[in-house]
């Protein structure tokens, strides 16, 4: 008989996992002497959790291709943290002026509009932190996954990118479709780099990356 308890605890096991990473990231950073304010708007902005898609994509793949467990646990805690961080700034009045997200005030709505700026600046610094923290025991692998995920966030086609486009006179969606990747894409890049025991799949992991980018 299939053991279904077996299975649900399986299922369990990432977001186990992801939760206890962004827990222990954030509390490095309220420790004393650390700002109040900043340091709950940060873990506001955080928790409580919503899908979690991301993280577990990026687990996902990692078991895929054979990954560590510490540098995949951190790359997806800071996949997370880095789409929080979008989430927030994209919150702002100077972009979306939502008033909630997930169910809750925004974070520029509970805590002001300059902390939620500082709030998504840190939790993008953090970001980089966890990389480093869960790198340690495996040096060779921080400096590949810095390269990916900077480029997934940063300029000419990522995350930033796309929101820059938003303030630009003229768009061509298509392009912004497909030159900028979401989040959700990035978390599929992250730890999939085309190493001899992962290259059978790089083909369809590079395909589920692109899936991604259109959503």
């Amino acid at each position: 008989m299939p053991d279904h308890h077996a299975a649900r605890r399986d299922q369990s096991l990432p977001s186990v996992l992801i939760e206890r990473a962004l827990t222990l990231a954030l509390a490095r950073w309220e420790g004393p002497g650390a700002p109040r304010r900043l340091a709950a708007a940060m873990r506001y902005s955080v928790f409580p959790r919503g899908g979690r898609i991301r993280p577990r994509v990026c687990l996902g793949v990692a078991a895929a291709c054979g990954g560590d467990a510490p540098a995949a646990i951190a790359a997806a805690a800071a996949i997370e943290m880095l789409h929080c961080a979008s989430l927030v700034h994209d919150d702002l009045p100077c972009f979306d002026d939502a008033a909630t997200r997930r169910g809750k005030p925004s974070v520029h709505r509970a805590f002001g509009e300059r902390l939620a700026v500082l709030t998504g600046d840190a939790l993008i610094v953090l970001a980089f932190e966890t990389l480093a923290h869960g790198c340690a025991d495996h040096p060779a692998r921080l400096a590949p996954l810095i390269g990916i995920v900077a480029q997934g966030v940063g300029m000419p086609s990522g995350i930033v990118a796309g929101q820059a486009w938003e303030c630009e006179p003229h768009v061509d969606l298509r392009a912004y479709q497909r030159d900028c990747p979401r989040s959700g894409r990035l978390a599929v890049l992250v730890l999939a780099s085309p190493q001899p025991e992962s290259a059978p799949i790089w083909a369809e992991l590079q395909a589920l990356a692109a899936a991604f980018s259109c959503q």
